[in-house]
Parts: C-alpha cells; structure tokens; sequence
C-alpha cells in the first residue's frame, strides 16, 4: 500500500465517537476521515475491497441495518484503516480519554536484527598532540566489529576510560597542590 497521510484522534474526536450510539456510525465517521485525508483510498468500496468483503456489507454496517456485525469483518475493516478494532467497541470509550491513529504508519525501522552478527564497525584513532614539540602523532589505530549486543557496552566502556583518564589528571593535580603545601610547610620549617 502506498504511504498514507495519518489522523490523529484528538480529543473532540474521541468525544464524538464516544456519543456514537452504534458500531456502524463509528465504522462510517473513521473510515470518512481516513478518506478525507486519504482521498479515493477508503470509499466504501476500497474498503469492502480490502477487507474481503461487499460493498452492501460495509453499506449495511454504516447505515446500522447490522446492529452486531461479526468481530471478523470488523477486524478486516480495522486493519485496512489501520486501527484497533476496539476502537468500533463501546467500552473503549469507557473511562478516560485514549488516543489511536487512523492510518497509522507502518514501521518500516523494525527490523530484523541479527543479536550475533557483526553490526557496527568502530574505527578507533588515538592522534596524540605534543604540546610542548607542537607535533601530532597517531599512537593507537584500530577497527572494532561488533554486534548489536556489544555495541552498548563497547560506548560505555570508551566512555568510562575516558572519564577514568580525566579523574585520574584531577587526582594527580590534587595529590601535587598538596604535596607542594606540605613541602611549603616544610620548607618554612626549616
């Protein structure tokens, strides 16, 4: 099926359905709005079309000359609007207000992932900076494969060993202005 614009229910919407006093009337007002913002795309004969069944059984059910269709044609119609089935049902609208989407986008980023398989490749490159001799030298070069499951780790892991480098600058900062006070004090001792 071609890309669909979508409609998000907002909360007047959801108000409206709930008013609904049949299934039909609720079948009539989504499929409509998945029309209007889909156009020729969810008449009532696309729809029959798509959901196997006749023109005269989509008819019937809107115009509620079906009071209790079966919960299979709804289902069939449901899933060419892209809806929860419930969303025809009275008792999903009991209770708070809910949210759906008619037309709702199919995900096309799930995919299967290989949990085992090489994912992603990491080139490292450790280019050190001489301050002092104002040069650049590269000391550490390599390539990484990793499956999906180690990348994670592998980020987190870079991420502590750098933070640990950082610390232990600090520390090695601190250890020396204490150092150089004691050794002040020392100094003025003797």
């Amino acid at each position: 099926m071609n890309k669909l614009e979508p409609y998000v229910i907002k909360h007047e919407d959801f108000h409206a359905l709930k008013e609904m006093t049949s299934i039909g009337e609720r079948v009539q007002w989504i499929r409509k709005k998945a029309n209007e913002m889909n156009p020729a795309l969810f008449t009532r004969y696309r729809v029959a079309e798509k959901s196997n069944l006749s023109q005269s059984t989509i008819k019937r059910i809107e115009e509620n000359e079906v009071t209790n269709p079966q919960r299979k044609k709804l289902e069939g119609i449901a899933a060419y609007l892209r809806i929860p089935v419930e969303a025809f049902f009275d008792d999903f609208y009991v209770g708070e207000t809910k949210s759906f989407i008619i037309c709702e986008p199919e995900d096309e980023s799930i995919k299967e992932i290989d949990l085992e398989g090489v994912s992603y490749v990491v080139e490292l490159t450790a280019l050190t900076k001489s301050i002092m001799a104002n040069t650049n030298e590269v000391t550490f070069e390599d390539k990484v494969e990793l499956t999906a499951l180690d990348y994670e780790e592998f980020i987190d892991d870079l991420t502590t060993l750098v933070e640990k480098v950082k610390k232990r600058r600090q520390t090695w900062e601190l250890k020396r202005n204490a150092y150089n006070r004691l050794k002040g004090v020392n100094d003025e001792n003797d």
